[in-house]
């Protein structure tokens, strides 16, 4: 067989009276297929990015931030030993470790009975005449001041703009 026994011949050309298609293009159909595929392909770029970043962010977790070592379990282990346990310190000065929950307790009582060994009475603000006599003391009694002085904070208002 040969190739000219394969080939397919056409009508003469003739009947066009041009010899070739003279129709436009569809432009308005090749744009909107244009805008088509280019929307189809960002949204499936965008899709594909998210789910790497979620798969991403859940391996990271899971390798990473979720298990617990070894020394940290020790380390709580050896904290909550710490602080809910009692335990002697020095036997012989009689010094003891409390649980966290009796010492609290024991902080509530001695506060509702006023025998804090440290001082827990507000300290009045110095007025402004005060910081500019150089730190002079505060009022003798908490709340009450100087004739015709009032409270002002110590810091200096902000500059105006």
């Amino acid at each position: 067989m040969e190739h000219a026994e394969h080939r397919e011949e056409f009508d003469d050309i003739s009947e066009h009276p041009h010899g070739f298609d003279t129709s436009e293009p569809k432009g308005a159909f090749i744009a909107l297929f244009g805008i088509s595929v280019v929307i189809t392909l960002v949204a499936t770029i965008l899709g594909i990015q998210f789910y790497y970043d979620r798969v991403n962010e859940e391996q990271v977790y899971n390798q990473v931030l979720a298990p617990e070592s070894d020394q940290l379990r020790n380390l709580r282990a050896k904290e909550d030993s710490q602080l809910y346990s009692y335990q002697y310190i020095d036997r012989e000065r009689g010094t003891v470790r409390l649980s966290i929950d009796r010492a609290m307790d024991l902080l509530a009582k001695e506060a509702a009975e006023n025998r804090l060994p440290y001082p827990t009475t507000p300290t009045p603000v110095k007025t402004a005449e005060q910081l500019a006599a150089g730190g002079a003391t505060a009022p003798a009694v908490p709340g009450a001041n100087p004739q015709g002085a009032t409270t002002t904070n110590a810091t200096p208002p902000p500059p105006a703009k």
